[in-house]
């Protein structure tokens, strides 16, 4: 009895889902490769133009010069009018940057501002205490340096980078604060598009993966009915159609194969039909020979039995009524052949005389 079992998984099945996970795999790593380092690509341009943009700025500009405007009422001083006007003159020419500042730092860590490029009425006063002092603010008192990462609060999304005034002695600083909110669209074009990117492979390997299933599914189906016929006998079935792959060669297989059985079959058909003729020869000899042999026995009978035989000339007489001698009697019933000769009585009785003369 054969035993199936309850479930099957089918192999078209796990060739679609093989594909599927294979293309979403690669797509997906090689996706987010290229989004990463998309990604890390335009970090870097953009904090390398930020760090370069505050260290050339922090060098136009001498600390010794700063020393004076502690307070808001030193906005009047010509040095803080003149240093206002350059840093807001080089925030004009770089519509990313959002803010530009110069900022101080006491001796007893707290950070001010010093000037505030800011054209509203929200401008910082000097003197005014900087309450979100960063990590990467107090390094940059002594080394240029930029946000690790892009910050977003309620005014945007920023990036910001530090560089120390020229003769500052670790007490002043640049700061820059740039737009990215177009570097956020930049990067959310990308997700966008390296998602589409990988629906676009997902569909493509869908619609590759029903191909080459169904394609397989059905060689191996065809494969499987000729299995059958060759089974039930139809040696005269053709696996039709090519693919140009190792399908070809398994069907050209499956084909020879059925050749040489039908092959095989025609030889045991003429074999079976001269087994059977000679089997129908065998049984005519043997139905002659039981003839011949029902005939002897016949005849033996006739011989057993009683026999009529003249008492004076010995001939014998048939059922017919016809008296014959005893020698062609026996051959015409048993077939044996007499040979004549005289036995030494009569010899002596007929040709005594002339035997005793010799």
């Amino acid at each position: 009895m054969k035993n199936t079992p309850r479930f099957r998984f089918r192999y078209s099945a796990k060739l679609f889902l093989t594909h599927m996970l294979a293309v979403f795999l690669v797509s997906g790593s090689v996706g987010t490769f290229f989004y990463v380092r998309a990604m890390d690509n335009l970090m870097r341009s953009l904090k390398s133009r930020l760090q370069n943009s505050a260290a050339l700025l922090s060098q136009t500009i001498n600390a010794q010069d700063l020393e004076v405007i502690r307070s808001a009422e030193d906005r009047q001083l010509e040095i803080y009018r003149d240093t206002l006007e350059k840093v807001r003159r080089v925030r004009r020419t770089n519509p990313d940057i959002a803010f530009l500042y110069l900022m101080r730092r006491a001796d007893d860590g707290t950070v001010s501002f010093v000037v505030d490029s800011d054209e509203t009425d929200a401008q910082a006063a000097p003197g005014t205490i900087y309450a979100d002092v960063v990590p990467e603010m107090l390094e940059g008192f002594h080394q240029s340096v930029v946000d690790k990462a892009l910050y977003e609060d309620e005014w945007g999304v920023f990036l910001s980078g530090y560089a120390p005034v020229r003769n500052g002695e670790g007490r002043y600083l640049v700061g820059i604060d740039m737009r990215a909110d177009e570097v956020r669209n930049n990067l959310r074009e990308l997700r966008l598009t390296g998602l589409a990117s990988l629906f676009a492979s997902i569909l493509l390997a869908l619609l590759f993966a029903l191909y080459l299933s169904r394609g397989l599914t059905r060689r191996i189906g065809t494969l499987s009915k000729h299995c059958r016929d060759l089974a039930m006998g139809r040696l005269e079935v053709r696996v039709q159609g090519r693919t140009f792959d190792e399908f070809d060669d398994l069907a050209e297989a499956f084909n020879t194969l059925g050749e040489s059985l039908g092959g095989t079959r025609a030889d045991l058909e003429r074999a079976i039909a001269e087994l059977k003729m000679t089997q129908q020869k065998l049984e005519d000899r043997v139905e002659d020979r039981t003839r011949q042999l029902q005939e002897t026995v016949e005849k033996m009978d006739v011989l057993r039995g009683l026999l009529p035989i003249c008492c004076s000339c010995k001939k014998i007489r048939d059922d017919q009524g016809y008296w014959k001698q005893v020698e062609h009697f026996v051959t015409e019933h048993t077939g044996a052949r007499f040979s004549h000769g005289l036995c030494p009585e009569c010899a002596s009785k007929l040709y005594g005389d002339i035997m005793g003369k010799s």
